[in-house]
Formats: C-alpha cells, sequence, structure tokens
C-alpha cells in the first residue's frame, strides 16, 4: 500500500485552485506592467510572454502531470523504485531538452525577431524569456515525484512563490528600466526606449521567478530525501522490463497545455507577417500590445475567476468517472453545465455592457479600441471556462485520443480562420480575435457532443442558455442605463463600483422570478437566502 509522509495533504481541487490563482496573479502582473510602459512596451513582450507560458505549462505542469500519473500507478504496485528511476530517467531526458530547445529559440530570436515579431526590438525579451527554460525543464519532474509520493505542500508553495517574485521584481525592474528608457528616449531623440526597456524589465521579472521556482522545487525535494529513501526501501523490486512510463503519458498533455501559449505566439507571427503584406499604415506593435496586454489579461482573469468556485463539483464529476459510474455522472455533468452557464453568461454580458467603465478601473486611462476589443472577446469568457473544463476531465478520465483529437481539429479550425480572415483584407486584430474565438467554439461544441454521447447527460442546453441570457441582458440594460447616467458625473470607477452589486441582484431576482434557480440552490449563492421570499412566475419540473 502506498503511504504519505505528508500529515495532510491538500486537496485536488486547492492543488488546481493554487495554479488558477498563480496566473491570475500573472494577469495582474502584465496589468501592472502595462501601466508602467503603456501598450507599445505590451507589444514588444506579447511573443515572449506567449513563450514564457508555452514553456511554463509544458516543462512544469504538464511534465508534473505525466510524471504523477507515473508514480500513482508504479505507487500501487509498490514499485517505489521503478519510479525513482524513471524519475531519474526524465530529469535527464527533460535537462537535455531544455537546452535543445533554449539554443534552438537563442537561434530564431537573434535571427528572425524582425520578421516573426514585427521589430528587432522585441528580440531582448523574447531571449530572456528563452533562457528561462533552463530553470523550467526539470521542475516539472521533481514537482510530479513528489506529488505522486504525497508531498502536495512544496507545489502551492512553488506556484505562489514563482507568481509573487514575478509580480514583486518584475514590477521593480519594470519600473526602474521604464525610467531609464525615458533617459535614453530624451538623449537619442526617439520615444521607443522606454518602453523597450520597461518590457525588458517585466520579462526579468519572469526570468528570476523561473530561478526561484527551481530553487524552492530543489529544496523541497533535498529536505525530504531521507523520507523518500524509507520509501524506497519498501518498495518492491525494480522490474527490469520496465519503461518510461511518463514519455508515452505525456503526449497529449503536453499538446493540451502548450496550446494556449503556442496559439498566442502564431497569431502573433501570422498578424505581424500579415501586416507587412497588406502594407497598413497602423503600428502593429501598439495595436498588438493593446490585445496582448489589454484584452487578454481581463479574458484570462475573469475566465479562471468563474472556474474557481466550481472545481469541487469537478472533482465529484471526476470521482463518478474514476468509479465507472456513467449515470451518476451525466447527471452531475448536467447540473454542472447549468450552474456553469448561469456564472459565465452574466459575467460576458457584464463585461459587454460596461467595457468602458472596466477598462478604465483596470488600466486607469481608457482606450477606444481596447473596448471595442473587450466588447468583441467578451463571448470568451463563457466559451475559455468550458474549455478549460473539457481539457481537465478529458485528461483525469484517461481520454487522451479525444484530447488529440479535439484540439486537432479545433488547429484546424484556428489555422483555417486565420487564412480566411486574412483574405477578406486589411481587418486589424479582428483577424486575430475571430480565430480564437471559433477555435474556443468549435472545442467546446465538440466536447459537448463527447460527453453526451459517452454519458447520456441532458444539458437542456438551450432553454438553460436562453433563460440565463435575457436574465443577463435585462440585467445588463439597466446597469448601462445607470452607467450613462453616472458615469460622467462621478467617474467610471465609482460607477463600476455601483453597477456591479446592481447587475448581480436584477440578475438573480429575475433568474428566481422566472424559476431558474430554486430554493435548493439559492443557499449555495452569496446573499442568495434574500432572494428566497420572491415569487416564482414560471413554475418548472425542478421547481
Amino acid at each position: 500500500m502506498k503511504k504519505y509522509y505528508e500529515e495532510k495533504r491538500i486537496r485536488p481541487d486547492v492543488l488546481t485552485a493554487a495554479v488558477y490563482w498563480a496566473i491570475i496573479i500573472l494577469m495582474l502582473y502584465e496589468v501592472v506592467a502595462i501601466r508602467i510602459y503603456g501598450e507599445k512596451g505590451a507589444g514588444y513582450s506579447a511573443g515572449s510572454l506567449a513563450i514564457f507560458f508555452a514553456f511554463y505549462c509544458s516543462f512544469v505542469l504538464a511534465v508534473q502531470k505525466a510524471v504523477w500519473v507515473m508514480v500513482r500507478v508504479r505507487a500501487r504496485k509498490s514499485q517505489y523504485k521503478n519510479a525513482e528511476e524513471n524519475m531519474k530517467k526524465s530529469l535527464k531526458i527533460f535537462a537535455f531538452t531544455g537546452v535543445l530547445v533554449t539554443v534552438v529559440f537563442t537561434i530564431i530570436g537573434i535571427n528572425f525577431s524582425d520578421l516573426l515579431l514585427g521589430s528587432k526590438w522585441g528580440r531582448f525579451q523574447f531571449l530572456i524569456s528563452t533562457f528561462s527554460v533552463l530553470f523550467l525543464c526539470v521542475q516539472g519532474v521533481v514537482r510530479g515525484y513528489l506529488q505522486g509520493v504525497g508531498y502536495t505542500k512544496p507545489i502551492v508553495i512553488s506556484d505562489a512563490l514563482m507568481a509573487i517574485a514575478a509580480f514583486l521584481v518584475g514590477t521593480l525592474s519594470s519600473a526602474i528600466m521604464y525610467g531609464y528608457g525615458l533617459k535614453v528616449n530624451t538623449l537619442m531623440h526617439i520615444d521607443e526606449f522606454s518602453a523597450v526597456y520597461g518590457s525588458t524589465g517585466m520579462t526579468i521579472g519572469l526570468f528570476v521567478a523561473s530561478i526561484v521556482g527551481l530553487v524552492h522545487t530543489s529544496v523541497s525535494f533535498y529536505v525530504r530525501r531521507n523520507e523518500l529513501e524509507e520509501i524506497g526501501k519498501r518498495s518492491a523490486p525494480r522490474y527490469v522490463d520496465s519503461k518510461n512510463d511518463v514519455m508515452s503519458g505525456l503526449r497529449p498533455i503536453l499538446f493540451m497545455y502548450a496550446s494556449p501559449g503556442i496559439a498566442l505566439l502564431v497569431d502573433q507571427v501570422f498578424y505581424m507577417i500579415h501586416h507587412r503584406t497588406v502594407g497598413s499604415k497602423a503600428d502593429p506593435i501598439y495595436n498588438y500590445g493593446i490585445y496582448a496586454g489589454r484584452t487578454i489579461p481581463i479574458v484570462i482573469t475573469c475566465s479562471l475567476l468563474c472556474c474557481l468556485p466550481f472545481l469541487i463539483e469537478w472533482n465529484r464529476i471526476r470521482a463518478r468517472f474514476e468509479r465507472d459510474e456513467p449515470e451518476n455522472a451525466g447527471e452531475k455533468l448536467s447540473g454542472f453545465v447549468k450552474h456553469f452557464i448561469e456564472v459565465t453568461v452574466p459575467a460576458s454580458l457584464l463585461i459587454f455592457t460596461l467595457a468602458p467603465s472596466i477598462d478604465t478601473v483596470v488600466y486607469w486611462n481608457g482606450n477606444d479600441f481596447s473596448v471595442e476589443l473587450l466588447r468583441a472577446a467578451s463571448c470568451l469568457v463563457i466559451l475559455v471556462p468550458f474549455a478549460i473544463f473539457f481539457s481537465w476531465i478529458l485528461f483525469h478520465a484517461g481520454k487522451s485520443i479525444l484530447i488529440v483529437f479535439g484540439l486537432g481539429i479545433t488547429w484546424l479550425v484556428h489555422i483555417a480562420m486565420l487564412f480566411v480572415c486574412a483574405s477578406v483584407g486589411n481587418i486589424g486584430l479582428y483577424g486575430v480575435l475571430i480565430p480564437v474565438i471559433a477555435s474556443f467554439f468549435v472545442y467546446d461544441v465538440l466536447s459537448l457532443i463527447v460527453f453526451k454521447k459517452m454519458l447520456n447527460a441532458n444539458y437542456a442546453l438551450a432553454v438553460n442558455f436562453v433563460k440565463t441570457l435575457v436574465s443577463a441582458a435585462v440585467a445588463g440594460f439597466v446597469v448601462f442605463l445607470i452607467d450613462m447616467v453616472l458615469v460622467k458625473n462621478i467617474g467610471e470607477i465609482l460607477t463600476f463600483l455601483i453597477c456591479t452589486p446592481v447587475f448581480y441582484v436584477v440578475y438573480l431576482a429575475i433568474m428566481v422570478m422566472s424559476g431558474s434557480i430554486d430554493e435548493r440552490e439559492l443557499r449555495s449563492i452569496p446573499l442568495g437566502k434574500y432572494f428566497k421570499s420572491l415569487p416564482v412566475f414560471i413554475k418548472t419540473d425542478e421547481t
């Protein structure tokens, strides 16, 4: 039997929440950074951020999952020596892979940054992110091994330390280097150096975070070496024909975890090349900085915040899968989809309605183009959380083939839509945003169909979506009127603080009166008890 030495293991939902909160902190870090060096700096650092997130998700999160699965399977058979041997082999493999990836991307950054990223000034940031691979490449192996034998606290602490280190060090270095860049601007009579220097300081924060993560992970492993040796002593004899299960299980996980970061990089490269082809007079670095620095952080942050309240429910659905209870899993999934719609749809409508106020509140100064992009991207706050959930549950259900199939179709749609939008003409960043929306839509639809066939789930998707959309639209119209009246008199910040609770109250009241939310569901909703006395005008089978 597997024995865990950590007295209080951290629950799976807390482990997942730790990763999501770390990403949210990094998004907030990007918000603070763009306040320092502006949209131009965000454009210079967009490619380096995409490549860092791709490396972090691949070498840390994906490899951790693969190693964890390997150790867990071996531990059930008390094959700790085999697990340790596979871990050591994986360390060598990923250390070599990290060095190889660093060399390849360094060559790309030095020779092709101008062509791919739109400017030679993005080269420094790209190279800094590339060198972070040297410190990220083995973290996933060690983290996965520690998690597999029961040590979960180091993983949560490592995620928090990396995010906080990036935020603190990066903000400080970005501010210092931006100030120095202003002096260079004055000296050289060029306005670009402050943005270049500031965004370079931002990527230095990510580089330091990767070092902090490696140091903490290594120390966590070292201080537990005696306990790990004791576990090895009770192991069954090492099987000579044992293969490294990490590599066989990694491929679909790697495809899943690396796709978002790679997609961001592909979109930027495609946009920069297309911009040169059509000969547009607009500043591509500035425009892409608005998209990457203002739109994406809000969408990702809101999407992850929508996921956080449901992590326990995710694990309950997962438990039904593991116990091979398809009927119960289907019932749980149907209820979850309804609840998820009730959170993501109003969140999307609220962002769409209050986009000008949100943009100003978050970034201090409003930007008309940023508001347009945010409104267009607000539907992603519905699509992205569902995609995250479906990917999560497919992995834990062991459906690797379905993951590869779904992502493969999604990538084909994404690339095809990029070329379709390019053929339309010079539609700017909408030619990047539309393929992103289409890709997530296709992935979600495919996943819904797969789970409906697999679990015979009854989503009642049309009814639940329409009811929620109508309720959110009415609430959105109310706060839209309030926003029109108040924003010029008291400013965006106070208007947003007033409109958000008003939206929540109106939306929840309509959902209760329309019979979409029953008394049982109200118990788990903040302030839900105050809505129990409202009359229900539309009766359903559930109310």
